[in-house]
């Protein structure tokens, strides 16, 4: 895919620049319904338009045709659709459309009571799983095409995301036992993120930045008030210095739990900043006496990279052949709208 760039709608000098993929999903979302298109026109053509309802179905990062087959998703709308993956930067070719539905349908009205029953009782189970969570729902299971005989199964949920906003998740997987497990793993996730919560007195949650974080913004001269329209749907934005003076080539803003953290690549390649991990691709003229001494004390007394400060303490020191690993711990983050 190709990337767009976007820089700040204000008189400040452009000091990074920002990948923007905006243009690239609309781009998608075209290919997609030609997709959508065909597969209309080969239904017609199978004689199933009207016994097979349809429609284009997906989220950030996955697009399906949705076909309602079971008696019991027609007459009612809340049973299992059957899914049919399709890969929107490609080229829909009629002759795999046809084979596809040929077998995927086949496969679900052969064992179409089985498919039923399982249906009920994994839309059950995984019901109890979101039911006392908050921020958190089942939005769908369906059965869905996969490359071998047997259809896979497929759940879309909403939880939080990283930066505290609700995302659509989904997950496949082979066998009911699969599913439960990787969406238990997700779960987890969410549940941590909810325990990260801060809700201000007007009810919204209150998102934190680190010290280095904050740092970078301010070197980029970039204000906290454009942070919203700058990160794409997985809260992670990279971006590239065009500003010899900044101390850092590239990096990435991301959030992690309701807080903005960034990774820097140094100038000159003299090392990586990767949220909280330092990694010194020349340690050749540290002497281990200072490596085995300097944890607990600040990070600039082992490195410091002009025309970058910000406060943070050595916790661990891993040597390695090539480089050596600090990890540091950074006072406490503040919240975002402290820097406006």
């Amino acid at each position: 895919m190709s990337n767009s760039h976007t820089s700040m709608h204000s008189n400040r000098v452009q000091k990074i620049v920002f990948t923007n993929d905006e243009m690239d999903r609309r781009a998608v979302w075209t290919n997609a319904q030609g997709y959508e298109h065909a597969f209309r026109k080969v239904l017609r053509r199978m004689g199933f338009e009207q016994s097979f309802p349809m429609e284009l179905a997906g989220g950030h990062g996955f697009t399906n045709i949705a076909l309602s087959v079971l008696d019991c998703q027609q007459a009612s709308g809340s049973g299992p659709r059957l899914l049919i993956p399709i890969d929107p930067q490609s080229n829909p070719d009629e002759r795999v459309i046809e084979a596809s539905l040929a077998r995927s349908i086949g496969l679900m009205l052969a064992d179409a009571a089985m498919y039923d029953q399982i249906w009920v009782d994994t839309h059950s189970d995984l019901q109890s799983r979101f039911a006392k969570r908050p921020e958190a729902s089942l939005e769908r299971l369906d059965f869905a095409a996969g490359p071998h005989d047997g259809l896979l199964f497929h759940a879309e949920f909403l939880r939080l995301n990283h930066d505290f906003s609700t995302t659509r998740s989904r997950r496949s997987a082979s066998d009911i036992e699969e599913l439960i497990e990787a969406i238990d793993f997700d779960l987890r996730e969410h549940d941590r993120i909810v325990a990260a919560l801060t809700v201000d007195e007007l009810g919204s949650y209150r998102r934190k930045i680190t010290g280095l974080s904050a740092h970078v913004l301010e070197l980029a001269d970039i204000s906290p008030d454009d942070l919203p329209s700058l990160f794409n749907e997985n809260g992670d934005q990279p971006f590239t210095s065009i500003d010899g003076s900044l101390p850092f080539s590239a990096g990435r803003f991301y959030w992690s739990r309701g807080t903005l953290e960034c990774s820097l690549e140094m100038r000159n390649g003299r090392g990586w900043i990767d949220g909280r991990r330092v990694v010194l691709s020349h340690p050749s003229n540290l002497p281990v006496t200072t490596l085995s001494s300097c944890v607990g004390r600040p990070l600039h007394t082992l490195l410091q990279i002009e025309g970058l400060k910000f406060e943070a303490t050595i916790k661990e020191v891993h040597a390695a052949r090539d480089c050596i690993v600090v990890e540091i711990e950074m006072p406490n983050d503040e919240f975002l709208e402290k820097l406006g």
